[in-house]
């Protein structure tokens, strides 16, 4: 699955189809943050793309520019976290 961004709260993220921790997404991503403070955001790029507090869900463009360019920097997060791993003996 590419271009897909989906995490439900501050547990994990799926990027692309694989799962990060929120702790290790931020590593790459500090700056993210979902509209509005909702804390849930399911994008697929061109198949869906909303915004929910668990009782209200927002809709947005489903071809969004600032979720593309974080599904694209995705290889750039699993380097990171393979050097990390390899630095750490693991």
């Amino acid at each position: 699955m590419s271009n897909s961004l989906i995490h439900y709260g501050q547990n994990t993220v799926l990027l692309n189809g694989r799962e990060y921790s929120w702790c290790d997404f931020l590593k790459v991503f500090g700056d993210y943050s979902v509209p509005y403070g909702f804390y849930i955001r399911v994008y697929e790029k061109g198949i869906a793309h909303y915004i929910s507090d668990g009782q209200n869900t927002l809709y947005l463009p489903k071809n969004d520019m600032y979720c593309d360019r974080i599904c694209a920097r995705e290889p750039e997060l699993a380097l990171l976290l393979q050097r990390l791993r390899m630095e750490n003996g693991e």
